[in-house]
């Protein structure tokens, strides 16, 4: 017995010296409902979820004022008192200063709310939506007046420049290869598109892209493009092509795109002996394009597939490329899925074939060094993403190539600066000495 009175003695000794002894507590009193927070970075973030809880319900004007403190003890309690304002209702959205007819435009890119109460969270993602949107630059708040919302935007006449360079020797010679490309972005209105785009893979080929894409015609969801394209490769042949789109925007996040191309291949005499061959043929593709909506865990997925005719000849070719986006806090993971496929019954032309490698993938490789009739790969980066960026990547393909598997690792660093972004990476195929790791440069212009 005597026991037992002692254990329990002992508990209620422990328990009174765990009050005595007890952190501070600090405790929210909202509407008579009292929670418990760590500290006052907490109470803060209890204050702004009630806020949010409140706007989600129709209360844009809300207040939350200290109404009373009252220390007891060791614990603390923070009393508010809570002006919910005016319950409002929402029946116009207004975009600055753009006409009826941009705002028709507008409102193709992101999820407008149906007429109704006010939703916090829903301007909220409306406003990250409208971000997203490379063809504006986004105020980050929104104001009401009466039963109107009024979002900041101004479009966007932007200039956007990339660089991708590397340094390459070959037996013979030696020289910078890579890419450069050129756009004007909403070029005399909303989504216009005006391109050009070079590119040196090799020290002797040479192609430049151009492009014109006119959005939404007769504000019908349907856009067309335009392009044309020349490659010339190492004294073998020149391709040019005439490209011909009509987009059909299926919502704000996907469309479909039907393409007719005129294709010329002009041929060398060294390019004949090589077995080349001049013709024109003609090519009809399909591509559907997806985009989740930003936040926290995004993707993309690119499917295009197509079949080319000569005379005497035919080749379909598809290309495949997602891409999921995960982000938490500072750090996130890229994952990229590539693959393409390409058949005929005849030998297939290196103008048909894939070519793999360089600053985009394959990055332990130089600029096209694996050419395949069909590949899958991977891309896998993570690390720190916020301003600055600084990454490890992983790269791997599997393909029809006397090297059917491959892998590159390396590390990348990416700094801001205004609207311009330098990327440096150093990619290395485990195969091969440090010595022969590659250096890739990047820049990026223009947000």
């Amino acid at each position: 017995m005597s026991k037992r009175l002692n254990i329990f003695c002992i508990l209620f000794i422990v328990s009174l010296a765990s009050l005595v002894y007890a952190d501070p507590g600090y405790f929210c009193v909202i509407e008579n409902d009292t929670i418990s927070v760590n500290n006052e970075k907490a109470l803060e973030s209890t204050i702004d979820n009630y806020i949010v809880s409140l706007g989600d319900q129709g209360y844009p004007h809300i207040e939350a004022i200290l109404n009373a403190y009252v220390k007891k003890g060791e614990n603390e309690y923070f009393h508010y008192r809570v002006d919910k304002g005016i319950k409002t209702m929402i029946d116009t959205v207004v975009f600055g200063d753009y006409s009826p007819r941009e705002i028709s435009l507008l409102s193709r890119y992101i999820t407008l709310p149906e007429s109704g109460v006010f939703n916090y969270s829903q301007v909220r993602n409306m406003i990250n939506e409208l971000k997203a949107n490379t063809l504006l630059d986004v105020g980050e708040r929104a104001d009401i007046y009466k039963n109107g919302l009024r979002f900041y935007t101004v479009a966007k006449q932007n200039v956007r420049f990339n660089a991708i360079v590397a340094y390459k020797q070959e037996a013979d010679r030696q020289g910078i290869i890579g890419d450069i490309s050129f756009e004007l972005i909403n070029l005399g209105g909303l989504g216009r598109l005006a391109s050009f785009y070079w590119s040196r893979p090799t020290l002797g080929v040479n192609s430049i892209d151009l492009s014109y894409t006119e959005p939404y015609i007769f504000n019908k969801p349907f856009s067309a493009k335009l392009a044309f394209s020349q490659r010339f490769q190492d004294s073998l042949y020149v391709k040019r092509d005439l490209d011909l789109g009509v987009i059909y925007h299926m919502s704000q996040r996907s469309n479909f795109t039907v393409n007719y191309v005129n294709e010329h291949i002009g041929t060398t005499n060294i390019g004949s002996d090589s077995g080349f061959v001049t013709q024109n043929r003609s090519a009809t593709n399909i591509s559907i394009l997806w985009l989740a909506k930003p936040g926290n865990i995004s993707g993309s997925i690119n499917l295009t597939t197509g079949l080319h005719f000569a005379s005497n000849q035919r080749i379909s070719r598809s290309e495949l490329d997602a891409r999921l986006t995960l982000r938490k806090s500072i750090l996130g993971v890229n994952i990229d899925i590539l693959g393409g496929y390409v058949a005929s019954e005849d030998p297939i032309a290196l103008y048909d074939q894939f070519k793999l490698g360089g600053a985009n993938f394959l990055r332990g490789a130089y600029f096209e060094q694996y050419i395949t009739n069909a590949f899958i790969g991977w891309k896998i980066e993570a690390g720190y993403f916020k301003r600055a960026h600084l990454f490890a990547f992983y790269d791997g393909v599997i393909m029809q190539h006397a090297d059917p598997v491959t892998h590159h690792l390396g590390v990348g660093f990416s700094l801001p600066a205004g609207n311009n972004r330098l990327t440096i990476a150093i990619g290395l195929n485990p195969k091969e000495s440090f010595q022969q790791a590659k250096f890739h440069l990047s820049w990026e212009m223009g947000k």
